[in-house]
C-alpha cells in the first residue's frame, strides 16, 4: 500500500472531519418524496465483499419489502469482488454509468477509503456516511454507530436506535448533521418511545437520548463533555398537526424483527435512503443512547465485526 492510500486511511479513521479530505458536502441531492416505484428503481445495493455483506442485505431487502408494500420488487444489488482495490476504473465506469441513482454502499474501511476518493472525483452528492463496529472488549456498550448525515431527513440513527431498542441490545448511536433544518419545528420535533430526550443548555441544537443511562454518563460513554449542563424536552401531540400525520403515517409500517445487529443497520440504512427514517429531528447532532436493564443482555453475537456505509446520489 503507497503511503498516499495510507495517509488517507488513517485520516478517515482518526481526523473525525470529512471535509479535510474534500469531500462534498451536499446542497442538492435526489429529493426522497418521489413515487415509492421510483425511490425503488433509483436506488441500488453495493456490496463490498466482506463477511457482513449477507446479513447487511437481509436487512437492506427488508427495508424494500416494507416499504413497496406486498413484496413488488427488491433492491438491485451489485457485489464487488476485488475491484476496488485492483481495478478502480470499473468502479468510476459503474458509477459514471449509473447518473442519477442512489447507491447505498457497504464495505470495510480500507476500500471505504478509495470509494469516498472515486466519489469525491466524480462530484457524486453524499449523503450518510456511517461507521459501523460490534466489539466483544466492552461488554456494556459493544454495538456502536457513528454517522455524518447530510441533513436529518436522511438520518437512520433514530429507525436503529428504535430497532436495537425493541431488541434489548445496549448501544450508542452519534449522529452529525451538516445542514441544520432551521425554524419553528426545531422545538415540535417528536420524540422516541423507551428514551427520554436533552437538550444542551448552551448548545440547544445537540440533543441527546437517553434509556437506562443519565444523560451525564451518557455523554462521557459518548465522548462528549460529561460535566456539560443538560435539559429535559418534551412533545405535545397537539402541538402540530403535521407531526400527529407524520406520527400516523410511521405508525402505519410495521417494522419486523432481525436476527443482529447488521440486519437491522442494513434495514435502518436503506430505509433512510428510501425516505422511511424515523425521529428525524432538525438539530446539529444527535446521540441515542441505551443500557438494558438485563443482567446478561442479548447482543446477538458478531462480535469484532467493522464495517462502513454509504448513502450517495450520482
Amino acid at each position: 500500500m503507497d503511503e498516499t492510500r495510507r495517509n488517507l486511511i488513517k485520516g478517515m479513521l482518526t481526523s473525525g472531519t470529512l471535509l479535510a479530505f474534500g469531500i462534498p458536502t451536499v446542497s442538492q441531492a435526489m429529493s426522497i418524496s418521489q413515487t415509492l416505484s421510483d425511490s425503488t428503481r433509483n436506488c441500488q445495493l453495493l456490496l463490498g465483499n466482506t463477511p457482513i455483506d449477507e446479513a447487511f442485505a437481509r436487512g437492506a431487502q427488508a427495508a424494500c419489502t416494507s416499504y413497496i408494500n406486498h413484496h413488488q420488487s427488491v433492491l438491485p444489488a451489485f457485489k464487488l469482488e476485488d475491484e476496488l482495490l485492483t481495478n478502480p476504473l470499473r468502479i468510476v465506469d459503474l458509477l459514471t454509468q449509473s447518473r442519477n441513482m442512489r447507491w447505498i454502499a457497504v464495505m470495510d474501511h480500507a476500500s471505504a477509503a478509495i470509494f469516498t476518493e472515486l466519489v469525491r472525483n466524480l462530484e457524486g452528492r453524499l449523503l450518510s456516511l456511517g461507521s459501523h463496529s460490534s466489539s466483544g472488549d466492552d461488554t456494556s456498550f459493544p454495538n456502536r454507530h457513528i454517522w455524518t448525515t447530510a441533513a436529518s431527513m436522511y438520518s437512520a440513527g433514530g429507525l436503529l436506535a428504535s430497532l436495537l431498542f425493541e431488541n434489548r441490545q445496549d448501544f450508542f448511536i452519534v449522529e452529525n448533521f451538516l445542514e441544520q433544518m432551521m425554524g419553528e419545528s426545531a422545538i415540535k420535533s417528536p420524540l422516541l418511545a423507551g428514551f427520554a430526550t436533552y437538550q444542551r443548555v448552551a448548545q440547544p441544537a445537540t440533543r441527546l437520548h437517553c434509556a437506562g443511562v443519565s444523560p451525564q454518563e451518557a455523554s462521557r460513554i459518548i465522548g462528549w463533555k460529561a460535566s456539560e449542563n443538560w435539559k429535559s424536552i418534551s412533545f405535545h401531540a397537539d402541538q402540530s398537526s403535521a407531526y400527529q400525520d407524520k406520527t400516523a403515517s410511521d405508525a402505519a409500517i410495521k417494522h419486523p424483527q432481525f436476527d443482529n445487529w447488521i440486519e437491522a443497520t442494513g434495514y435502518a440504512v436503506v430505509a433512510s435512503a428510501l425516505g422511511m427514517g424515523i425521529n428525524q429531528q432538525p438539530c446539529a447532532s444527535c446521540a441515542f443512547v441505551h443500557r438494558s436493564d438485563q443482567r446478561n443482555p442479548d447482543h446477538r453475537g458478531l462480535p469484532g465485526k467493522h464495517f462502513v456505509s454509504f448513502v450517495i446520489d450520482v
